[in-house]
């Protein structure tokens, strides 16, 4: 349900039409290395399949490589690396609700990470991340990949349409660290995950003022915290929650702070242990360089876009969720013609 007061132009955001966002279908196969040997290794790789209605937001259609790296356990439960073309929102940062990627991919907005260049689902890079570990749930992770273009999505498979490309035009170099505290669940024992870090890319971006060209950084902070535990035999079963905090420089950053509080439930129902409830709240602050070079001389904009998205990932079967959710938008762009929008959604994801 949407309240754009009569307009009839092109589709600007997701759900303004009915809209089908980003469909994967992934063909993944590793190879256990200790067969060989090599004890603790692995080799990954995943040929993606992309598609959606919207690409000029969610981005182009298209087969590419998902990733493919090479992963060493170098000091069982201490030390370990990961080499190679490797999608780095799932290794860094935690953006899935719950930190699961069948169940917690609806309500979280972040795009701070992707205006960064950072690798992600259906856009791998090259590159290598190190993890060090304590026994006592501390760590500290580190990466360095090839950085997508600025621009995202499109600008990268204009350059590298298959994937594999190691090097192209307006890339740079991109760094990132992520340092937290990470306690699983077990009986008597409630897990929590803290985690803060930063980003830096040495890839040139244009400022919105005055189309001077610098390197680019941002930090993220979140946390989540295991409130309630409701089966001694199944400790991760409970109440749970969170935030996270991105900031990016205004200067060059579209989108310069996002905020996201979530509270959220595994296996509510006694008889659905591994179903997950979730209500997730967002707020997107627009940079207001940016709206100044985008938005014309007299004309008023809005300076954030706030969501809220209630949903409920059923699991039907091992490796099968279905999600309905139900989420309000205000401000879903900057224009003030565009009224608060209602929109319901509904996912199926497969992982086998």
């Amino acid at each position: 349900m949407q309240n754009d007061r009569g307009y009839r132009g092109p589709q600007l955001y997701n759900g303004q039409r009915i809209t089908r966002t980003n469909t994967t279908a992934s063909l993944t196969a590793t190879y256990d290395l200790g067969r060989i040997g090599l004890k603790g290794g692995q080799i990954a790789t995943t040929l993606s399949i992309v598609d959606n209605s919207f690409p000029a937001v969610n981005g182009p259609k298209k087969i590419r490589i998902g990733r493919l790296h090479y992963y060493q356990d170098v000091i069982a439960g201490v030390l370990d690396f990961k080499a190679g073309y490797i999608d780095n929102t799932q290794e860094f940062l935690g953006i899935n609700v719950g930190g699961n990627l069948a169940t917690g991919n609806l309500g979280p907005q972040a795009t701070i990470p992707f205006q960064l260049g950072l690798s992600y689902g259906g856009f791998a890079a090259p590159g290598i991340n190190v993890r060090v570990r304590s026994k006592t749930g501390f760590y500290n992770k580190f990466g360095i990949q090839r950085s997508l273009p600025p621009g995202g999505a499109t600008a990268e498979n204009a350059v590298n349409p298959g994937g594999f490309r190691f090097s192209p035009p307006g890339t740079g170099v991109l760094l990132i660290d992520e340092i937290g505290f990470n306690r699983a669940s077990a009986p008597g024992t409630k897990s929590a995950w803290v985690r803060f870090g930063g980003i830096h890319n040495s890839t040139r971006y244009t400022h919105f003022s005055d189309g001077a060209q610098k390197d680019n950084w941002a930090v993220f902070v979140a946390a989540d915290r295991q409130l309630t535990q409701t089966d001694p035999a199944k400790p991760f079963r409970g109440i749970y929650a969170g935030a996270t905090f991105n900031y990016a420089p205004p200067e060059q950053n579209f989108f310069t702070q996002y905020y996201e509080g979530r509270v959220y439930g595994v296996g509510l129902i006694k008889s659905r242990p591994f179903d997950l409830a979730s209500l997730v709240t967002t707020y997107n602050v627009y940079s207001p360089e940016g709206l100044r070079a985008r938005v014309p001389t007299n004309q008023s904009f809005y300076k954030g876009t706030w969501a809220a998205t209630a949903s409920y990932a059923y699991r039907a079967a091992a490796g099968i969720y279905i999600q309905p959710g139900l989420g309000v938008t205000v401000h879903p762009i900057f224009s003030p013609r565009f009224g608060p929008a209602l929109n319901g959604y509904l996912s199926l994801i497969t992982l086998f």
